[in-house]
């Protein structure tokens, strides 16, 4: 069995990749309000951006987590590593769906704005977390072959490094679905 890492090589790992993560992040908050505040439909739009962000947390911290630990205990291949791939996609694009009900009932409820066709509230995360996906998942992975084979754990570094290149993207992701869909 392996030793684990010392407190202080953890430390040394993980902070300056959480520092790049908390920069990351504040910079992705600043591009989400300067493309999107000038949308008619900013009010709806802005209450499922949270969402959409804590979804790509929530599904690919657990992907980079279980590719880092088959690195670390040998385990890793293309079959692991493509079935974790395609139940972080089902689950994520199983979430979003739900994530454009919430954005429908919000809407009804509490916006009220209904500037935004329900069709398309159901659409945006959906297509917004895809894309997102399709560029966390490769990213992610290089990056935690990267960090394993030059030493480092893998679950001190990419982690922190993929939450702000993930919201980054998402942001992104966010922004260009509703260009795509012509949401006003």
């Amino acid at each position: 069995m392996e030793k684990q890492d010392s407190k202080g090589k953890i430390v040394k790992e993980s902070f300056p990749s959480e520092v790049v993560s908390i920069v990351g992040d504040i910079l992705a908050g600043i591009v989400l309000i300067l493309l999107i505040l000038p949308f008619k439909s900013f009010l709806i739009l802005i209450l499922i951006i949270p969402a959409l962000l804590s979804l790509r947390g929530n599904l690919s911290g657990p992907f980079i987590a279980r590719t880092s630990r088959d690195l670390i205990i040998g385990e890793f291949n293309k079959r692991s590593w493509l079935e974790n791939m395609l139940a972080t996609f089902a689950l994520s694009l199983v979430t979003a769906f739900i994530i454009g009900i919430f954005s429908i009932l919000l809407d009804l409820v509490l916006v009220k704005v209904y500037i935004i066709p329900f069709e398309t509230l159901i659409a945006i995360p959906i297509i917004s977390i895809f894309l997102a996906l399709s560029i966390s998942i490769p990213t992610s992975t290089i990056l935690n072959f990267l960090t394993f084979k030059y030493g480092y754990n893998p679950n001190n570094v990419v982690n922190p490094l993929m939450t702000a290149v993930d919201d980054f993207f998402t942001v992104i992701s966010f922004y260009l679905t509703i260009i795509i869909l012509g949401v006003p």
